[in-house]
């Protein structure tokens, strides 16, 4: 599959996440993050490191204070692997309000975590196939 954004052939394609992720990349290239209008390339994590990445739903929960990034990963030539752990909260957590009150965006439509994250993760499946 190829970027809309510049074409590049992709493994995995552009995304925000959804909650917390934890990744190691070991010593494998690929992962790209968007940083002002282009992709740029992530530094390995190596055997002894993990990359945090905060989602779009925890970017909404702290009002904004650690933004969501758009990331994806490009095609190599070799077999590349990673480890990923999703973090999120309890599926009947109120996500309605952020740490100071406001409306979250995802609060317009939902009140719990739960039925929140069963329409992203189908609209993400919708997506790909």
């Amino acid at each position: 599959m190829y970027s809309d954004f510049d074409g590049t052939l992709l493994r995995e394609l552009e995304h925000i996440d959804s909650t917390v992720t934890v990744l190691s990349t070991f010593n494998n290239e690929g992962l790209e993050v968007l940083y002002k209008n282009q992709y740029r390339t992530v530094p390995v994590t190596g055997e002894n490191s993990f990359l945090v990445n905060i989602g779009k739903l925890v970017d909404d929960l702290i009002d904004n204070k650690v933004p969501a990034v758009r990331h994806r990963v490009a095609e190599v030539d070799f077999d590349r692997y990673s480890v990923t752990y999703f973090l999120g909260p309890q599926f009947d957590a109120d996500i309605s309000r952020s740490m100071t009150g406001k409306l979250t965006d995802a609060g317009q439509k939902y009140t719990i975590f739960g039925e929140w994250i069963k329409d992203y993760l189908g609209a993400i499946e919708l997506f790909y196939y």
